[in-house]
Order: C-alpha cells, then sequence, then structure tokens
C-alpha cells in the first residue's frame, strides 16, 4: 500500500500546486461565503443571547459544507480522470495500481487528509471571527461522526466520478445532488431536524442520520449511540458498494 499511496500523494501533490486557486482556495472561500451569508443577516435580526446559540450551528454547517465540497471534487474528479482523458494510461505506468484495493484506500485516505485540513483552515478563521464557545462540544464524538460521514462522501463521490459522463456533470451533480441532499437533512435550512414537508424522504438519506448524530455531539456535547449504531452500518454498506461493484475500466 506504501507504494500506491505515495505514487497517488504525489501525483495529488502536483495537481494541487498546479491548481491551487481551484483546489485549495476554492473550497474553503465557498464554506466562509455560506457562513457569512447567514452570519450577517442573523447578526443583525437576532439578539445577542440568540446568536448566541446560533453561532455554534452555523460553523458546524460550514465546515460540513468545506469538508463535502473538498472530498467530492478530489475523488470524484480523481476517477473521472481515470477513467477517461487518458487517465488510465497514467495509472498504468504507475504499475496498474488500480487492480489492487489499497488503490481505494489510498484515494480515501487522500481525500480525507485534504477534506480535514480544509475544515480546520476554516474553523481556525472562523474561531476569531466569531469567539465562539468549545465548551459544549463533544470532542471525541464529533470527530468519529465526522469521520463516518466523510467516508460516505468519499464513497459517493467515487459512484458519481465512476458514472459521470462529462467533466462538466460533477460540478452540476454536487449542487444538483449532494449539496440538496445534505440540505434536506438539516444543512444550513433547520438545525436538528429536516423541514416538516421533507421529514420523510430525510430519514431515508445517509447524511440525515451521522449529521443529526453530529449535530447532537458538536452542539450539544452528548453522543447519540443510536445514530452511531445506525451510521456505522450505513457508511459500511456504502464502502462496501461503492468498493466491490464499481471500478475503473479492467479493475476486477
Amino acid at each position: 500500500m506504501n507504494n500506491v499511496f505515495a505514487a497517488l500523494w504525489h501525483r495529488e501533490i502536483i495537481i494541487y500546486k498546479r491548481q491551487f486557486t481551484t483546489m485549495g482556495l476554492m473550497p474553503i472561500l465557498t464554506g466562509l461565503i455560506f457562513f457569512f451569508m447567514f452570519f450577517l443577516p442573523y447578526r443583525s435580526l437576532l439578539p445577542e443571547q440568540e446568536m448566541t446559540r446560533v453561532i455554534p450551528a452555523l460553523v458546524l454547517d460550514t465546515l460540513l459544507m468545506t469538508l463535502l465540497i473538498t472530498i467530492y471534487e478530489t475523488t470524484a474528479r480523481f476517477y473521472w480522470e481515470s477513467q477517461r482523458s487518458n487517465g488510465m494510461a497514467s495509472l498504468y505506468e504507475m504499475g496498474r495500481f488500480h487492480r489492487q484495493p489499497s488503490f481505494f484506500i489510498s484515494q480515501a485516505i487522500i481525500s480525507l487528509i485534504k477534506g480535514f485540513t480544509h475544515m480546520i483552515v476554516v474553523w481556525v478563521i472562523l474561531v476569531f471571527v466569531t469567539e465562539m464557545s468549545f465548551e459544549q462540544i463533544n470532542f471525541q464524538a464529533s470527530i468519529v461522526f465526522i469521520l463516518l460521514g466523510a467516508l460516505q462522501i468519499v464513497s459517493l463521490s467515487k459512484i458519481i466520478g465512476l458514472l459521470a459522463r462529462h467533466v462538466d456533470s460533477l460540478s452540476k451533480l454536487l449542487y444538483i445532488g449532494l449539496l440538496p441532499m445534505m440540505m434536506i437533512s438539516g444543512l444550513f435550512l433547520v438545525k436538528g431536524a429536516p423541514l416538516d414537508q421533507f421529514a420523510n424522504i430525510a430519514l431515508y438519506l445517509p447524511p440525515y442520520n451521522w449529521m443529526t448524530g453530529l449535530d447532537a455531539a458538536f452542539l450539544n456535547g452528548v453522543i447519540d449511540y443510536g445514530y452511531l449504531l445506525i451510521c456505522l452500518m450505513e457508511t459500511a454498506f456504502l464502502l462496501w458498494l461503492s468498493a466491490t461493484f464499481f471500478h475503473l475500466d479492467g479493475d476486477s
């Protein structure tokens, strides 16, 4: 696995340097833009006591937005380029690593590293902007739910990247697919529960359970073991599905 990871990591670093504005700055700026779109109106309309309750929720949603965009852009675009645009030729030159299970694991680790790095950068910025308190946060439980959610995003991003026919479709599928799915599950629109008219839909969406469990851990400092168990099963299923039934051409 070390050779696979080293080869893919080297490839990712080269792309990251060449496309730093797109791959590095845009996910961070997009999350911050969404934050201020909600933060500034709320600050002018809500009393200070209410803002103390709202700010952690907005910060959490901004972190998730940054994580989603980073992992999706990294994973979906990688598999699309590897499947098409002479991407397979470079993989063959690397030693046909795509035939090894460690190929999927290595790419997932790279996506997670980038996603968590961007998320931490955004969190540091927002801590200085909002001066939010950390007293209510259950960090251990929050990290577990974020990691489970990130793995689900990796799995879905791989499937989308392999199925998308055109590179332009990747961004469209993000903003008309994954992002609305997370919003219905509670991202930015509602905290703690989805909108009533979408309640029945949201209960069957993968993001709903880990986002609801994360809300409890990050905002209230408690861990909901029921949601944790469901998230573990959903994550294991999505990882198995994406690794077993969705392959690059020639993978067996």
